[in-house]
């Protein structure tokens, strides 16, 4: 079996002409034969979301590294409860949304969401849009810090070539529609056919700078997990 993983993140062109951070985090990490991957979306009213990012992602790739047998259910609440221990009392304005996946080296994976973004599987040859359909107004979203037992999450297994998960964040996702999401993720799929690790990175930075609605001002981040063969 052979998995590859990629992924990118940019700034968008409201926080470069703000002169802010970008306040997007992403990890892509190899794993004892596997990959874990996360993105994170600082919420942009809190003034140091980016920091708050950065943390969800590396505490996930340390959770995912401390624990082999992670299951979904458990992943949202330890990865709440790493987050908040980081920050303690002081946590409101580091406040973020997180996605994330871990496929082991063989294949079997597990992948959840708290707050905005989209989170994609392809499993068996089946497409699956596994993120709830958003729920209140549209300035508002879950955070990390209100993770639950409730949360998005699913298991999985990538069992043929062409299987995979997909993670981004709504800077990205806010621009796709329904009909368009299975071949977005066919086109990410035969790009990192092509490519390493690196070279897949390099593609989608390109691509996400040159973004197709350009007026579209927030910071874009997207990482996955394919099996090749």
């Amino acid at each position: 079996m052979r998995l590859l993983a990629g992924g990118a993140s940019v700034r968008g062109p409201a926080h470069q002409l703000d002169g802010l951070p970008n306040q997007d985090a992403l990890c892509v990490s190899g794993l004892a034969g596997g990959w874990c991957i996360a993105v994170a979306d600082g919420l942009g009213s809190r003034p140091l979301s980016h920091l708050g990012s950065r943390k969800a992602v590396q505490s996930f790739r340390q959770l995912a590294r401390q624990q082999r047998d992670i299951l979904h259910g458990s992943v949202a609440l330890s990865l709440r409860d790493a987050w908040l221990a980081h920050f303690g009392d002081c946590y409101r304005p580091h406040e973020t949304t997180c996605l994330w996946a871990r496929v082991n080296g063989q294949g079997q994976g597990v992948a959840g969401q708290v707050g905005d973004g989209l989170l994609l599987i392809r499993s068996q040859g089946v497409f699956k849009i596994v993120t709830d359909q958003r729920q209140g107004f549209g300035n508002q979203t879950t955070t990390l810090a209100q993770a639950a037992v409730s949360s998005c999450s699913i298991n999985f297994e990538l069992y043929k070539p062409g299987d995979g998960v997909l993670l981004m964040t709504d800077g990205i996702s806010d621009d796709l529609i329904p009909e368009h999401l299975e071949p977005f993720f066919e086109a990410i799929y035969q790009r990192q056919l092509r490519g390493s690790k690196r070279r897949m990175r390099q593609w989608l930075t390109k691509e996400l700078h040159g973004w197709s609605t350009p007026r579209h001002g927030d910071d874009k981040t997207i990482a996955g997990i394919f099996r090749t063969d």
